[in-house]
């Protein structure tokens, strides 16, 4: 549906006081904060690009374009988007800005909200909002890209997304090995870093630490880069070849380990100060000690993904066991990003805001938000 049939949709649902549910490509519709409403209007943005300039390094296009399909444009311009989320390539791009996912690897440690530079939005009565533009500098006033960016649609369905590019470095590199110690040796190393090298730790069951970094650039920089990677202690390092991550779906990938994330699992984000990462891995293997940890060492977050049949009160357990174990020591945040509704309040500002874009709530109604004592 392209942007004017959204919009009679979203007034015609507005009339009839029934809810709007936005679906990309359907992979994610057990997860995030909005509500599976069987009798909800379900309305799916068109794909396709509108615009490309290669040499302003700016695509235009409708939100139902898939990252497989945006990085095919690209490519044969020498261009990529920087990320490449948890989840399937065949994820739409309208729905990686609306809930904001996060990617392992990602060029340069960029966020989505770092290359939105503008959106086409339909409010929930059906007005048609431009915000941002397709220039890098085009910020006037109330920022409303990063406003719609990671709300889930419930402000308005995003239809077109403008986004940066960058030029595929010379070399991309994917470098990995194996860290024999314990956290509480190699989690210092690792923060104190200070090059541009993007890091994952992956910590499964049965299995000694994995380091993964991207090393990018020139031949001189991507060399240096590995050469930083193996002072860590990935004595075992070797570089698994070239790899595009703005479209790494090949099995043998070692993105595509990373970014695949089973369908039914919970997945949790924690964030604590880089320093105090070690107690945050120990407190998570102790609360869920059949789940696989990703740790960022730059920002001292940590994914948890777990795959287990619990009810959800013995997940909240946990969850709380996780909590009351690390917050009296460490500065400590949780939401839950699969599985359930995530640990986010609702403030009086979040209340208005959401009445001054959708009125009578009919976009992405959230489910019921799940509360756990001492979660933040």
């Amino acid at each position: 549906m392209i942007t004017s049939d959204i919009a009679a949709a979203i007034q015609r649902a507005d009339a009839n006081h029934t809810v709007v549910r936005a679906v990309g490509s359907g992979t994610w519709l057990h997860g995030g904060p909005v509500e599976n409403d069987a009798a909800a209007t379900v309305v799916k943005p068109a794909g396709g690009v509108i615009e490309y300039a290669p040499g302003d390094l700016v695509m235009s296009v409708h939100a139902g374009t898939t990252l497989e399909e945006l990085s095919a444009v690209c490519a044969a311009s020498g261009q990529m988007l920087a990320i490449a989320p948890y989840g399937a390539p065949r994820s739409t791009i309208g729905a990686v800005v609306a809930t904001a996912s996060a990617a392992p690897l990602a060029y340069e440690d960029l966020t989505i909200r770092d290359l939105v530079l503008g959106l086409t939005v339909v409010t929930g009565t059906g007005d048609v909002v431009r915000v941002g533009g397709k220039v890098v500098k085009n910020v006037a006033g109330f920022d409303l890209v990063r406003l719609n960016t990671g709300a889930f649609g419930t402000l308005g369905i995003i239809t077109e997304v403008s986004v940066r590019l960058h030029a595929k470095p010379i070399m991309d590199h994917v470098v990995t090995g194996t860290l024999d110690d314990e956290p509480q040796t190699w989690v210092p190393k690792l923060t104190a870093n200070r090059a541009p090298l993007p890091m994952l730790v992956r910590l499964a069951p049965g299995e000694p630490a994995q380091l993964f970094a991207r090393c990018t650039g020139n031949e001189a920089r991507a060399s240096a880069l590995r050469g930083i990677v193996q002072s860590f202690g990935a004595r075992h390092a070797f570089t698994l070849g070239p790899s595009d991550t703005s479209n790494a779906g090949e099995p043998e990938s070692p993105v595509a380990v990373l970014r695949h994330v089973p369908e039914q699992a919970l997945v949790l984000r924690a964030r604590t100060t880089p320093d105090r990462g070690a107690v945050l891995i120990d407190a998570a293997r102790s609360a869920f000690p059949d789940a696989t940890l990703l740790f960022n060492p730059a920002r001292g977050s940590l994914r948890i993904t777990t795959v287990n049949s619990d009810p959800l009160e013995h997940t909240d357990a946990r969850i709380a066991a996780l909590v009351t174990s690390t917050v009296p020591s460490i500065p400590f945040s949780v939401v839950m990003e699969q599985g359930a509704s995530p640990i986010t309040p609702t403030g009086a500002l979040d209340q208005s805001v959401k009445r001054a874009f959708d009125p009578r709530g009919i976009l992405n109604r959230r489910r019921p938000a799940a509360r756990v004592n001492g979660a933040v």
